[in-house]
């Protein structure tokens, strides 16, 4: 929500939508009401018509006054109606009428210097002129602010009496003539100028006024953006409570059960209980990590050209069972961010799949044709439970799961498609849905075709089979953990044990490097975030000088594609926490084996 300060003199007229603004305030101005001077001005002109219809001409004067009154009606009482709102059309037009109307009032007035002009009579004739040409200083700023209306205006109250001046006027009239063609062009110039001021002030003004607005838009976005994360908070809190306290509760029961002897059948499923709560709970932190780093922007966007029917078939395959079927055409290559775009699909897939408990999942692709090019429309589509019309644009909300309302956290925590809406918003795609309850749904996007010279996506890495109890460990292998959280330390050390090996646990990096017997390690576990000079990674790359065959392992909750891919030029592996027991032991498996092979 950043914003820069324009300059403060008239911004407006720096570009077109201001200089429109600045008009339309103009043009309102210009025809506001003034009922107490219109007033003022038609009884000065009852007594300039009684003067001259004393000293001249009854009849002359009362055919101008009664000009003067007709105008001052139409002024006063049937003023001009403004457009709302305004279009560039109908501000042209606007102008135009008030530019007539204007002329005609002071045509009106000007017409004094024919009707009444006395031509046998020097002196009512200067007394004319200079009653005229004070009416025209008078009016000038008052009866228009819109510069061509009252420049017509200056020029039809003078113009009359000039002309007829210099034409029937004695000597000092002809003078005074030439001195009114001097003051018409005098008023012109000030009428401009005085144009120009208004129009700088009114832009000052809305100026004023859309920085006011836009502070206070961004102050009202600023206040839902902060009830937004206060609700978003709230619900990650309440979810994230949900599994810490089956956790515990199940650790206790496990304690009393092991406490009273209980039989193995009954031990297990405790445990077991106690890993489905674990996996819930890294599932939630894992989406809200994802949710975080999506906000902040931490993975910068690399479109590429990516070929859709291997992607999809690698999510099929992934999703199991053989729900998942795809129908793609070969030659179907998008241009987007093959991460992101894996991350939406996945996220796809993977809620059609939850919410269908019987029935296929479908991943299908359609080529399109579009103003911009050839595009690739993906879709998803299931025979689930569906979503109702009026859930549709809900079920992208954050913790929004409209078939889950009893919370169950084996099915997801409503983060899926909340993620979906991020990405997409990032991809610049707009995910639709198409539903009905208990006939399914469809989400669906569209990709832009990839340029033919585009470079091309490089695969996935296969899933490698974890290798758990088919391999075993040798008893005794040397293990170093360095570790500064306690609870972490002792929990590695413990499964270490009860694998046979011989963990060596140290809470620094410089604790590692001084009391470790580097010549007896197999294995180093190696957190990122340490205490001290050194971190994980500065510790690795020591370790790996003094010790080049030492197998070693990055492990943290920050385990991102930087540090995988640093992790894997090194030749490491990377452990993102919460560590599974399973990833663990495959990584000691793969360290046996390379050792075993040298």
């Amino acid at each position: 929500m950043n914003s820069t300060t324009a300059p403060m003199v008239a911004p407006a007229v720096a570009d077109d939508d201001g200089r429109f603004a600045i008009q339309c305030e103009v043009l309102r101005l210009s025809i506001r009401p003034i009922g107490p001077v219109l007033l003022a001005q038609y009884l000065l002109n009852c007594g300039v018509a009684a003067l001259f219809a004393w000293q001249y001409s009854l009849s002359r004067a009362l055919v101008w006054i009664s000009l003067i009154t007709a105008v001052t009606l139409m002024r006063g009482f049937f003023p001009q109606r403004l457009p709302d709102p305004f279009t560039l059309q109908s501000l042209r037009d606007a102008q135009r009428t008030h530019t007539v109307r204007t002329g005609i009032w002071e045509l009106a007035h000007g017409l004094a210097g024919v009707l009444l002009f006395n031509p046998g009579q020097p002196e009512q004739q200067l007394l004319l002129g200079l009653m005229l040409m004070g009416m025209t200083l008078s009016s000038a700023f008052s009866v228009s602010f819109y510069v061509p209306a009252t420049q017509l205006a200056i020029t039809l109250l003078l113009a009359p009496v000039i002309v007829t001046g210099l034409w029937l006027g004695a000597p000092a009239m002809k003078a005074v003539a030439l001195i009114g063609i001097g003051l018409t062009a005098m008023m012109w110039k000030l009428v401009a100028e005085h144009s120009r001021q208004l129009e700088e002030n009114i832009g000052l003004r809305l100026n004023e006024r859309s920085l006011r607005e836009q502070a206070l838009a961004g102050l009202r976005a600023s206040e839902q953006a902060q009830a937004e994360r206060l609700r978003f908070f709230s619900a990650a809190n309440h979810d994230l409570r949900q599994p810490v306290m089956a956790i515990g509760l199940q650790a206790e029961v496990l304690r009393q059960q092991l406490d009273n002897g209980a039989d193995a059948p009954v031990v297990q499923h405790t445990v077991a209980s106690l890993a489905r709560a674990q996996q819930a709970l890294e599932g939630l932190t894992n989406q809200l990590l994802e949710i975080g780093r999506i906000e902040a922007a931490a993975d910068p966007l690399q479109p590429v050209a990516v070929p859709l029917a291997p992607l999809l078939a690698d999510l099929a395959r992934q999703a199991g069972n053989g729900r998942v079927t795809v129908r793609c055409p070969a030659d179907a290559v998008g241009w987007a961010d093959a991460v992101s775009l894996r991350r939406v699909l996945a996220n796809l897939v993977d809620n059609a799949v939850k919410f269908t408990p019987r029935g296929r999942v479908l991943l299908a692709v359609r080529a399109r044709r579009r103003d911009t090019g050839r595009a690739w429309r993906v879709e998803v589509r299931d025979s689930g439970i569906g979503i109702a019309a009026d859930s549709q644009e809900r079920v992208f909300g954050d913790f929004e799961q409209i078939g889950n309302v009893e919370r169950n956290l084996q099915r997801g925590h409503g983060l899926g498609l909340a993620i979906v809406r991020r990405l997409a918003a990032q991809l610049g795609i707009q995910v639709s849905l198409r539903s009905a309850p208990g006939r399914g749904s469809v989400f669906g996007f569209e990709l832009p075709a990839a340029p033919a010279d585009a470079p091309v996506a490089a695969p996935a890495p296969a899933a490698q089979p974890r290798s758990g109890a088919a391999h075993a460990l040798r008893p005794g292998l040397a293990v170093l953990v360095v570790e500064d959280n306690a609870v972490v330390a002792d929990s590695l050390g413990a499964l270490l044990q009860q694998w046979q090996l011989a963990p060596r646990v140290y809470a620094s990096a410089a604790e590692a490097l001084a009391l470790a017997d580097l010549r007896a390690l197999d294995v180093a576990l190696c957190d990122i975030r340490l205490p001290g000079a050194l971190d994980g990674i500065a510790l690795a790359e020591r370790l790996q000088r003094q010790k080049p065959s030492l197998a070693i392992a990055l492990v943290s909750a920050d385990i991102g594609e930087a540090t995988q891919r640093l992790a894997a030029e090194r030749g490491w592996h990377a452990l993102r926490k919460p560590v599974q027991p399973a990833e663990l032991h495959a990584v000691l498996v793969q360290a046996q084996q390379a050792a075993s092979g040298r």
